[in-house]
């Protein structure tokens, strides 16, 4: 099956395929709830950033399996553009065969040809077997805290 994987960029054909990998990934997280027409809209808005944002899907045989987005923001700690990782999923079916690291690696490149030096990503603290296999693929635990605050525009 290995040979079979294709990391791409994602179009907007691919969108009803990555909504319903994003259901899987927000029924494991407490902070969000899924809502297919807000997930959709934010898929397209990603899709447009492009090149300030990208997301890349892994398929088989033409089938979308797994996702990965990357925003680019500029880091006055390193002088560079950094990336944040988010809604890193793979079809449930199709894990514990390399296709996550295939994403975050083509993620890291297309991240160093536009010049980021570093990458931080978000998952959800009770996800133990996300940490534990972001652990094992070399990343690091910092001391930063994340927090939201909902703006006016968001309607509660």
């Amino acid at each position: 099956m290995e040979n079979n994987i294709l990391i791409r960029r994602a179009t907007k054909d691919d969108i009803p395929a990555m909504v319903k990998l994003l259901e899987q990934l927000f029924s494991i997280e407490a902070d969000f709830n899924f809502d297919a027409d807000k997930q959709t809209k934010g898929l397209r808005m990603l899709i447009k950033a492009y090149p300030k944002a990208c997301v890349m899907v892994a398929t088989i045989d033409e089938k979308v399996v797994g996702m990965l987005q990357g925003q680019v923001s500029i880091s006055t700690a390193e002088g560079a553009l950094s990336m944040m990782l988010e809604d890193m999923v793979v079809e449930s079916g199709y894990r514990k065969k390399g296709i996550g690291k295939k994403l975050i690696d083509e993620m890291q490149d297309w991240g160093e040809r536009i010049g980021v030096v570093r990458m931080q990503l978000l998952a959800d603290i009770t996800n133990t077997n996300a940490l534990d296999y972001y652990s094992h693929i070399g990343w690091k635990q910092t001391r930063m805290f994340c927090q939201r605050k909902y703006t006016k525009l968001y309607g509660k």
